[in-house]
């Protein structure tokens, strides 16, 4: 017998690209208060000390890009399996997960600062200066000496905004960026140029700036209502927490690679052109931020989502993104790209370098730079796509080449050409990384596996339905042969069907403001007076002589469970008999059924009404008002093995496993 596909209709994808704009502003926003944050110390140093201030920057930077290799790592590699617990309904999990992450981050974090402040002349050393060098040597260990003390705040300031992104929170997670990043700025002002206190001042405006973040990230991380409290880690947290770090590695490996370049770089540079070299590449440094953090901003309002839909097996959801993605992350790098090549005496102005010898020399580098921008965008956009989709092989060997593989040997061979040939190493290691990449993924036939799912297509029902009563009923007939394809149980079947229109109608009628008038057509006599010859039987008499609301309260609390089958099926019936009175409205309901291979069925519901849980209708509030529906969900939670539910990017998300 051949497969059969059960696709989603005529409606095309209404949700994802909604989710993804929502996220994507406040993505960009945090994103360029990081680059901004990132070039502040360079624009102001540069300003106060001119060369010998960028090239200390210069040299600090390869202990930067250790914390952050591990920083993002965890936040990464842990955020991103978040995701995918709770995209499964899976909370305890995902709060395990947090609890780790937390505590396997506060031991690197404080380890990496108490060695390199044991070590810190050694360190010094192997970055690249020494106490001969003077001022060059003074302001490097200014600098490197109060950032290894703020260790620990730059890692949680990292993490707390990964695990804000993916738990839906990007307001707090932009707001928390952007204050800190701009209050850095600010106190880069008052205390190097106002207070004069050089390198050590710009480090200390970057110390206190992640405090303000951090800050502002508790009011959601201590949120109740949320996953991603500090809470005691489970056993083997120890073991757990390198996993995610494993994961988080196949992108922020990357830092690691460039440590080591710019170990390289700092020495090649300081030979050819001395401290006017190092501060050049300083000043490429930070171009790099303000053009590749706008790829960045979109990667970070994309993860979320494609880990959710791999989690739910939405195929459709995780094209539609990849397109909209990649379209709106290359357009907006392209305009900052464009930027850079026509006017790069701004930027040399902006760090300080207009008027100097190193300007021209600074021009020519930065336009070199964006031409090879263009691609490595496109990389990090592609790398992190795959992160997301748990195909970290590939991500790892993309950020490779480009990283390591590709990046050093190009740097040793452009080095020949002096100074001004020396910066085509980045447009070459970019478009030669992204080639081969395309190129081994066609060779191995692997271009299908970017959108492949857990579960394959034929056990997924998927369907966008309007919100009215008519396409509720005839998406819950229509799951009927699927379940039966896949050999549901009589009782499976029935209890899928009738969470499709038990919540369904819920939903149409608790959360779409436009059906709230028009509670009164949806009774349902049949199941009524079911029960009420039920109760004449069973209740006691003190029950009976109570209201009706509270003996039916009563009866569905003693005997959900044993509630025949010929009753779900007789409530069903009776109510899609009744559906076609209904009048749609303007929201959309979308229904993911997966047939696991252990038996079990899965159903991902996702809305765009106002927030409304359906399994708060069984709440005592509910059943002492009029409302009889909450009979029907009470039976769908006392049939279902996992139920959950969680407002997810503006849209209400619910997971039922049966």
């Amino acid at each position: 017998m051949g497969q059969k596909s059960y696709g989603s209709g005529e409606i095309r994808d209404r949700f994802t690209n909604a989710m993804f704009f929502r996220a994507w502003w406040p993505a960009m926003i945090s994103s360029v208060g990081w680059s901004l944050s990132d070039i502040a110390d360079a624009v102001v140093v540069g300003h106060h000390l001119g060369a010998v201030g960028l090239a200390s920057i210069s040299l600090i930077l390869p202990v930067y890009m250790v914390n952050a290799m591990f920083a993002h790592g965890l936040g990464s590699g842990g955020a991103l399996e978040y995701s995918v617990h709770m995209s499964r309904g899976k909370k305890d999990e995902a709060r395990s997960n947090v609890s780790c992450i937390y505590m396997t981050a506060l031991i690197l974090s404080c380890a990496t600062a108490v060695l390199g402040l044991l070590f810190l002349h050694p360190l010094l050393r192997v970055l690249g200066t020494v106490p001969s060098d003077g001022a060059l040597f003074e302001a490097t260990k200014a600098y490197l000496r109060i950032q290894l003390m703020a260790t620990p705040l730059f890692y949680y300031a990292n993490i707390f905004n990964y695990y804000l992104r993916n738990d839906g929170m990007h307001r707090i997670a932009a707001i928390g960026s952007i204050t800190g990043n701009l209050c850095d700025i600010l106190l880069n002002f008052v205390l190097v140029l106002g207070f004069g206190m050089g390198t050590g001042g710009a480090a200390l405006a970057t110390a206190l700036g992640q405090i303000i973040s951090i800050s502002i990230y508790l009011s959601g991380v201590m949120d109740p209502k949320h996953g991603i409290r500090f809470g005691l880690p489970a056993r083997g947290w120890i073991r757990e927490g390198a996993g995610r770090l494993r994961t988080g590695l196949s992108v922020s490996v990357q830092y690691m690679y460039q440590m080591i370049f710019l170990l390289l770089c700092n020495n090649i540079l300081r030979r050819l052109g001395g401290e006017t070299g190092i501060a050049v590449f300083d000043v490429l440094q930070n171009t790099s931020y303000l053009i590749l953090y706008l790829y960045d901003g979109t990667v970070k309002a994309m993860q979320p989502i494609v880990s959710t839909y791999y989690g739910e097996n939405n195929r459709q959801g995780m094209q539609t993104l990849f397109r909209t993605g990649f379209l709106t992350g290359i357009g907006t790098g392209t305009l900052a790209i464009l930027f850079a090549e026509c006017r790069p005496d701004l930027i040399c102005m902006l760090f300080g370098l207009a008027g100097s010898s190193a300007a021209p020399l600074a021009c020519t580098a930065i336009r070199i730079f964006a031409a090879g921008a263009f691609f490595g965008g496109i990389s990090i956009l592609l790398s992190n796509f795959f992160l997301a989709r748990e195909l970290g092989f590939f991500a790892l060997f993309l950020e490779t080449l480009r990283g390591a593989v590709i990046l050093i040997p190009a740097a040793l061979f452009c080095s020949r050409f002096g100074l001004r040939g020396f910066w085509w190493l980045y447009p070459c290691t970019e478009i030669l990384s992204l080639a081969l990449v395309e190129l081994l993924v066609i060779i191995r036939g692997r271009t299908s596996r970017i959108f492949k799912l857990p579960v394959t297509e034929d056990r997924i029902f998927r369907r966008t339905i309007l919100s009215s009563s008519k396409d509720i009923g005839q998406a819950s007939v229509d799951l009927e042969e699927f379940c039966e394809h896949w050999k549901a149980s009589m009782a499976q079947s029935y209890t899928v069907m009738l969470a499709v229109e038990e919540i369904g109608m819920a939903i149409l009628k608790h959360g779409f403001e436009k059906q709230q008038n028009a509670e009164d057509s949806f009774e349902d006599p049949g199941p009524s007076r079911e029960l009420d010859r039920v109760e004449a039987s069973e209740l006691n008499q003190e029950e009976k002589d109570t209201d009706p609301l509270t003996r039916r309260a009563a009866f569905n609390r003693r005997n959900i469970r044993d509630l025949p089958i010929n009753y779900i099926t007789g409530r069903l019936f009776r109510r899609l008999m009744r559906m076609s009175d209904r009048t749609d409205s303007v929201g959309y309901i979308q229904i993911t059924v997966l047939a696991m291979e252990n038996g079990s069925f899965e159903l991902h519901l996702r809305d765009n009404a106002v927030e409304f849980n359906p399994f708060s209708l069984e709440g005592g509030s509910v059943l002492e008002s009029e409302d009889l529906d909450a009979t029907g969900i009470l039976l769908i939670r006392k049939r279902s093995k996992k139920f959950f539910y969680r407002r997810f990017q503006g849209f209400n998300t619910l997971v039922i496993s049966v």
